[in-house]
Protein backbone atom coordinates (compact mmCIF):
# COMPACT_ATOMS: atom_id res chain seq x y z
CA UNK A 1 0.00 0.00 0.00
CA UNK A 2 1.05 3.37 -0.57
CA UNK A 3 1.19 6.34 1.78
CA UNK A 4 -1.52 8.56 1.57
CA UNK A 5 -2.48 11.73 3.12
CA UNK A 6 -6.35 10.09 4.20
CA UNK A 7 -6.80 8.36 7.38
CA UNK A 8 -8.72 5.16 7.23
CA UNK A 9 -10.88 3.39 9.63
CA UNK A 10 -11.71 -0.36 10.66
CA UNK A 11 -14.13 -1.34 12.96
CA UNK A 12 -12.95 -4.35 14.97
CA UNK A 13 -14.30 -7.09 17.66
CA UNK A 14 -12.72 -4.64 20.31
CA UNK A 15 -13.51 -1.39 18.54
CA UNK A 16 -11.93 0.64 15.76
CA UNK A 17 -8.17 1.46 14.90
CA UNK A 18 -7.72 4.39 12.84
CA UNK A 19 -4.40 4.85 10.36
CA UNK A 20 -2.50 7.19 8.68
CA UNK A 21 0.26 6.44 6.16
CA UNK A 22 2.61 9.36 5.50
CA UNK A 23 5.80 10.06 3.32
CA UNK A 24 7.85 12.80 4.78
CA UNK A 25 10.89 13.92 2.89
CA UNK A 26 12.73 14.82 6.04
CA UNK A 27 15.49 12.23 7.54
CA UNK A 28 14.13 9.72 10.33
CA UNK A 29 16.09 11.10 12.92
CA UNK A 30 14.32 14.75 12.05
CA UNK A 31 11.14 12.58 12.23
CA UNK A 32 11.52 10.64 16.07
CA UNK A 33 12.81 14.46 16.94
CA UNK A 34 9.51 15.31 16.05
CA UNK A 35 7.32 13.31 17.74
CA UNK A 36 9.27 12.66 20.68
CA UNK A 37 11.08 15.98 21.80
CA UNK A 38 8.34 18.10 23.48
CA UNK A 39 9.07 22.11 21.59
CA UNK A 40 9.05 19.63 18.49
CA UNK A 41 5.15 18.42 19.40
CA UNK A 42 4.34 21.65 20.45
CA UNK A 43 4.67 22.55 16.80
CA UNK A 44 2.50 20.10 15.49
CA UNK A 45 0.19 18.00 17.02
CA UNK A 46 -1.73 20.29 19.67
CA UNK A 47 -4.78 22.13 18.77
CA UNK A 48 -3.77 25.20 20.74
CA UNK A 49 -0.18 26.21 23.61
CA UNK A 50 0.66 23.29 25.41
CA UNK A 51 3.08 22.86 27.53
CA UNK A 52 4.46 19.24 27.18
CA UNK A 53 6.83 16.84 28.53
CA UNK A 54 8.05 13.35 27.67
CA UNK A 55 9.95 11.00 30.10
CA UNK A 56 10.91 8.87 26.82
CA UNK A 57 11.63 5.30 27.97
CA UNK A 58 9.01 2.40 28.14
CA UNK A 59 6.75 3.44 31.14
CA UNK A 60 8.01 7.08 30.93
CA UNK A 61 5.10 9.53 30.27
CA UNK A 62 4.21 11.85 27.74
CA UNK A 63 2.10 14.75 29.34
CA UNK A 64 0.34 17.53 27.60
CA UNK A 65 -0.95 20.49 30.34
CA UNK A 66 -2.72 23.30 28.39
CA UNK A 67 -1.77 26.70 30.72
CA UNK A 68 -4.48 28.95 28.63
CA UNK A 69 -7.60 26.82 27.95
CA UNK A 70 -9.73 24.68 30.52
CA UNK A 71 -8.97 21.16 29.13
CA UNK A 72 -7.83 18.33 31.13
CA UNK A 73 -4.17 17.43 31.61
CA UNK A 74 -3.71 14.45 28.61
CA UNK A 75 -1.26 11.57 30.49
CA UNK A 76 0.16 9.03 28.11
CA UNK A 77 2.48 6.11 29.09
CA UNK A 78 5.22 4.92 27.39
CA UNK A 79 3.94 1.35 26.34
CA UNK A 80 6.94 -0.05 23.72
CA UNK A 81 9.72 2.35 22.38
CA UNK A 82 12.56 1.50 20.04
CA UNK A 83 14.50 4.80 18.46
CA UNK A 84 14.22 5.92 16.24
CA UNK A 85 11.54 3.38 14.48
CA UNK A 86 8.82 2.67 17.15
CA UNK A 87 6.96 4.23 19.96
CA UNK A 88 3.71 3.24 21.24
CA UNK A 89 1.59 4.51 24.14
CA UNK A 90 -1.65 4.93 25.73
CA UNK A 91 -3.96 7.64 24.38
CA UNK A 92 -6.94 9.49 26.38
CA UNK A 93 -9.46 6.99 26.72
CA UNK A 94 -9.55 3.72 28.58
CA UNK A 95 -7.93 0.56 26.35
CA UNK A 96 -6.70 3.10 23.65
CA UNK A 97 -3.17 3.73 22.15
CA UNK A 98 -1.53 5.20 19.56
CA UNK A 99 1.59 3.94 17.80
CA UNK A 100 3.74 5.58 15.58
CA UNK A 101 6.21 3.29 13.31
CA UNK A 102 8.97 5.19 11.49
CA UNK A 103 10.48 3.35 8.37
CA UNK A 104 13.75 5.25 6.51
CA UNK A 105 12.89 5.69 2.60
CA UNK A 106 15.21 6.67 -0.33
CA UNK A 107 12.97 9.95 -0.49
CA UNK A 108 12.97 10.87 3.88
CA UNK A 109 11.04 8.81 6.21
CA UNK A 110 8.06 7.13 6.24
CA UNK A 111 5.36 7.09 8.87
CA UNK A 112 2.21 5.11 10.22
CA UNK A 113 0.19 6.44 12.58
CA UNK A 114 -1.86 3.75 14.18
CA UNK A 115 -4.67 4.58 16.92
CA UNK A 116 -6.35 1.87 18.67
CA UNK A 117 -9.95 3.18 20.03
CA UNK A 118 -12.70 1.00 22.18
CA UNK A 119 -15.41 3.26 21.36
CA UNK A 120 -14.66 4.29 17.91
CA UNK A 121 -17.90 5.96 17.37
CA UNK A 122 -17.37 7.93 20.13
CA UNK A 123 -13.58 9.41 18.97
CA UNK A 124 -15.09 9.75 15.57
CA UNK A 125 -17.43 12.27 17.03
CA UNK A 126 -15.22 13.91 19.19
CA UNK A 127 -13.23 14.78 15.95
CA UNK A 128 -9.94 12.06 16.74
CA UNK A 129 -9.93 10.99 13.52
CA UNK A 130 -10.18 14.48 12.00
CA UNK A 131 -7.76 16.04 15.10
CA UNK A 132 -4.98 13.69 14.11
CA UNK A 133 -5.17 14.26 9.99
CA UNK A 134 -5.35 17.79 10.82
CA UNK A 135 -2.14 17.90 13.39
CA UNK A 136 -0.25 15.25 10.59
CA UNK A 137 -1.08 18.01 7.96
CA UNK A 138 1.31 20.24 10.18
CA UNK A 139 4.09 18.22 10.64
CA UNK A 140 5.53 18.70 7.82
CA UNK A 141 5.74 22.63 7.76
CA UNK A 142 6.94 22.08 11.38
CA UNK A 143 10.12 19.83 10.22
CA UNK A 144 10.73 22.01 7.38
CA UNK A 145 10.72 24.70 10.58
CA UNK A 146 7.72 26.79 9.24
CA UNK A 147 5.48 25.54 11.73
CA UNK A 148 1.59 26.97 10.97
CA UNK A 149 -1.16 27.32 13.34
CA UNK A 150 -4.11 25.21 13.99
CA UNK A 151 -6.88 26.66 10.94
CA UNK A 152 -10.34 25.27 12.53
CA UNK A 153 -11.86 26.00 8.83
CA UNK A 154 -9.23 23.21 7.68
CA UNK A 155 -10.56 21.28 10.66
CA UNK A 156 -13.86 21.66 9.95
CA UNK A 157 -13.64 20.53 6.23
CA UNK A 158 -11.75 17.57 7.08
CA UNK A 159 -14.44 17.17 9.47
CA UNK A 160 -17.22 17.11 6.67
CA UNK A 161 -15.12 15.10 4.20
CA UNK A 162 -14.51 12.52 7.19
CA UNK A 163 -18.40 12.48 7.73
CA UNK A 164 -19.02 10.58 4.78
CA UNK A 165 -16.61 7.87 4.89
CA UNK A 166 -18.01 5.06 6.46
CA UNK A 167 -15.67 2.85 8.70
CA UNK A 168 -15.20 -1.06 7.44
CA UNK A 169 -16.69 -3.37 9.63
CA UNK A 170 -14.43 -6.34 11.23
CA UNK A 171 -12.71 -8.42 9.40
CA UNK A 172 -14.15 -12.31 10.16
Amino acid sequence: MSPSPNGTIERTPDGGIVRFDRSLAFPIDEVWASITEPARLADWWPPFTADITVDLREGGKIVFDWPETDFPTLEFVIVRLAAPTLLEHTHTSPGSWMRWELEATADGTRLRATYFIPDLDMAIERGDLVGLHHSLDRLAPALAGNPVAWDNDAFIELRDAYAELSPTEPQT
